[in-house]
């Protein structure tokens, strides 16, 4: 199961923003939008989604007389331009309070709060979701179309500039999307951030020298200073220790 979601916000710009940052998780489900609040509320509580991001200056119905209005069990994440309005927000139970522009991190974080926030959501959707995907998908060449790349065909994502391309064995994929959009998709067990422009897939290192990562498939990576401390910690906890 998904957690669904729907956003009501009068500026169109931040509806767009928010659906494309749920789109790129896959345990959300966008189930609607609108830009008009009282069109909104009749919505929220016949769909009854799980959680609404909610705009709080809106003409007509504030988010705050909005969020006394929902009939349904649904969450409230608050959206606005505007520091002052926060703590009448969580007086309104809302579960996180985002300012625009809201960046992706930004967003992510307001996820795993819901997540935490919102144990049944958790355990029943989100964990058992992210526990059992082993894929990502991403638009390439036709519009339209999705490639199906399974992470453990991954053997590195490389960064550049606006877009990542991602290395298989004998193919590579690119995507129009920042690599940090790209991180929290992918499992932090398996990939390793070893340089500004380096995402390796640890179970594909053959092996390290130096400063230098070799992968399976003979691929050379440079390991960045930035990220050595944080790489060689976690493959310390794998290298067998000699008794002297």
């Amino acid at each position: 199961m998904n957690i669904t979601c729907y956003i009501v916000d009068d500026e169109y710009h931040v509806i767009s923003t928010l659906r494309e940052y749920i789109s790129e998780v896959p345990y959300l489900e966008l189930i609607g939008f609108n830009s008009n609040p009282e069109k909104g509320l009749t919505e929220v509580n016949r769909l009854g989604p799980d959680l609404v991001f909610l705009d709080v200056n809106m003409p007509a119905l504030d988010g705050m007389d909005f969020c006394q209005l929902i009939t349904t069990a649904t969450k409230v994440v608050f959206v606005s331009g505007y520091r002052d309005y926060a703590f009448d927000a969580f007086s309104h139970n809302a579960v996180d309070y985002l300012l625009k522009p809201v960046s992706h991190k930004r967003f992510m974080q307001a996820i795993h709060k819901v997540i935490s926030f919102v144990p049944m959501l958790g355990k029943s959707n989100a964990q058992t979701a992210a526990s059992e995907i082993s894929y990502i998908y991403i638009k390439h060449g036709i519009k339209g179309r999705l490639i199906k790349i399974e992470f453990d065909d991954i053997y590195y994502v490389e960064s550049n500039d606006n877009h990542v391309i991602f290395n298989l064995e004998n193919e590579s994929y690119t995507a129009y999307i920042p690599l940090k959009n790209v991180l929290p998709q992918l499992p932090e067990s398996s990939f390793l951030r070893i340089h500004k422009s380096f995402v390796v897939n640890h179970n594909k290192i053959n092996h390290i020298e130096g400063n230098m990562v070799i992968l399976k498939n003979k691929t050379i990576l440079q390991l960045g200073n930035t990220y050595k401390d944080s790489f060689f910690k976690y493959v310390g906890l794998s290298v067998l220790k000699t008794n002297k």
